[in-house]
């Protein structure tokens, strides 16, 4: 089956109705699909063929669904990749993609064409709207007048139909490989796990551009949801979205739970409708867990999933209370085990590196066969991931495994002290990381980010950590940030504090 028959699926079973609201206007399912196949023929008329691979470089915007739909009928493979990406890091993905077009919007052509300029083989940048940049084309007027294609290419459950580049946090970016049984087994088992009535009315802010959007992009129309997209997030603008079109149920990451509870203007607008918040992306500390759950009095659960997993692994049926500190069961179909080092099953409660199989395992890396072998081993993904299993099968994150901090020869868990920083009153959030240190090999340092108006301390923060952890994994560094460094999905750039705190004490001692 192709994932773009979902769509036809979802016309027949709910047939047509306002399914999207984006910047003012209500847009039905059969819309978005009608646009979606005039932009089939018009892609086609340019010589996209089955297997050919599409970057689609766009912020959240109608053209989103519109395009992946065009580029899963014809049998080729849709690149989303982030907006805010400069030309060196575009440059990477299409060239190591193999891409010979581009979908952009007129506002990145630039940044395209930059990117492109000597890239042998390329062909087209196609635009969404008039550009001056030399060498594109708008083809907005060309899908207006297209015919529809009625064509759907004949997909094998192997074909790879999406290419998600990993976020390159530890060197150049992988192309993860998504099949069509990929998405679809994980947008129904997902979509079971949601258990939403048909026209429930959700809220999208995550970037349609990442593995979660798109994800929830398809969920809705299987479930015969309405959608409304706005196409970035803003605090103040999605309290007032949650008001105006009474919002049921909402996806945010840990950062955007954080920016609402602390939002100055978060009292004067109704938000009583929301019912369900589901976190994903980053871990989510209990204390902002359950303090978004009181003041919004909704339900707030935590999942877990990644890229090489299609997207969701495990997460809450409705029927389940959450637990603290656990991202929820596996989803169905879905399997989880933990290994030790040496690739051994580990005792349930057992801290070890958790294992997916299933359905949703990824093809693999783009032409990348070493990478692939390294992280998929008889059937399990590796995921990189640190935790344990409970004895119900629950499954808990403590850590990445390169986020984990080596001090003394000891394996220690930064998300366990962020855990017991963030309790303390005065502060948002906390990033602990690892610094270079010459007894110790490694040392703790946190970076914290203080509510506004908060004098909090260095030592307030020790004595925080103290409360809660062994002498041992108390920060001996303490820095404050108005704002922590993140990528595009929201996942804390340790690495930057990293290497800022390398560079900050070089300078001290370089002037002592």
């Amino acid at each position: 089956m192709n994932i773009a028959e979902l769509t036809i699926e979802g016309i027949d079973t709910f047939g047509e109705y306002e399914s999207w609201h984006f910047q003012g206007k209500w847009y039905t399912n059969r819309e978005i699909m009608d646009s979606g196949c005039r932009l089939a023929t018009v892609l086609r008329e340019r010589g996209i063929r089955p297997g050919d691979r599409v970057v689609m470089m766009m912020p959240s915007c109608m053209e989103v669904p519109e395009a992946f739909h065009a580029i899963a009928r014809l049998g080729a493979i849709a690149i989303p990749i982030m907006p805010q990406l400069i030309a060196r890091e575009v440059n990477y993905i299409v060239e190591n993609s193999g891409a010979e077009t581009v979908l952009t919007v007129p506002e990145l052509a630039a940044t395209v064409a930059e990117a492109v300029r000597d890239i042998e083989g390329f062909r087209q940048i196609l635009t969404f709207g008039d550009s001056e940049i030399p060498g594109t084309e708008n083809i907005v007027p060309a899908v207006r007048q297209a015919q529809p294609s009625t064509e759907m290419y004949d997909a094998d459950e192997e074909d790879t139909v999406v290419i998600i580049y990993t976020s390159g946090t530890t060197g150049n970016p992988k192309g993860v490989m998504l099949t069509h049984g990929n998405l679809i087994s994980n947008i129904r088992a997902t979509a079971s796990v949601f258990e939403a009535p048909p026209r429930e009315r959700s809220l999208m802010v995550l970037p349609m551009s990442h593995v979660y959007g798109l994800m929830l992009m398809n969920i809705s129309v299987i479930l015969g949801g309405q959608t409304v997209l706005l196409p970035v997030f803003d605090p103040e603008k999605v309290l007032q979205a949650i008001e105006e079109f009474r919002i049921e149920r909402c996806s945010l990451v840990p950062a955007m739970q954080v920016a609402l509870i602390h939002h100055p203007a978060r009292e004067k607008y109704d938000v009583s409708s929301l019912k369900y918040v589901t976190a994903g992306s980053a871990p989510l500390t209990e204390q902002v867990r359950s303090t978004f759950s009181r003041l919004f009095d909704c339900r707030v659960t935590d999942g877990y999933g990644q890229s090489e997993a299609t997207c969701v692994v495990s997460g809450y049926p409705l029927d389940v209370d959450p637990v603290p500190g656990s991202a929820g069961p596996p989803i169905p179909g879905v399997e989880i085990r933990v290994v030790d080092n040496d690739n051994n099953p580990v005792p349930v409660g057992t801290t070890g590196e958790i294992c997916v199989r299933g359905p949703n395992v990824m093809k693999g890396y783009w032409n990348n066969e070493e990478a692939t072998a390294a992280t998929i081993i008889d059937g399990w993904l590796h995921s990189g991931d640190i935790g344990h299993v409970d004895e119900n099968g629950f499954v808990y994150i403590t850590d990445r495994k390169k986020d984990m901090i080596i001090k003394g020869g000891e394996n220690i868990s930064p998300r366990e002290i962020e855990e017991a920083i963030v309790r303390l009153p005065g502060v948002a959030e906390a990033a602990v990381y690892g610094v270079p240190d010459d007894k110790f090999q490694e040392e703790i340092a946190v970076t914290v980010v203080p509510m506004p108006g908060s004098d909090v301390t260095e030592d307030q923060i020790r004595e925080a950590a103290a409360a809660w952890v062994t002498k041992f994994k108390i920060p001996r560094y303490v820095t404050f940030t108005k704002a922590l460094p993140r990528n595009a999905n929201g996942k804390v750039l340790k690495r930057s504090l990293r290497e800022q705190w390398v560079q900050a004490a070089s300078e001290t001692a370089a002037t002592s």
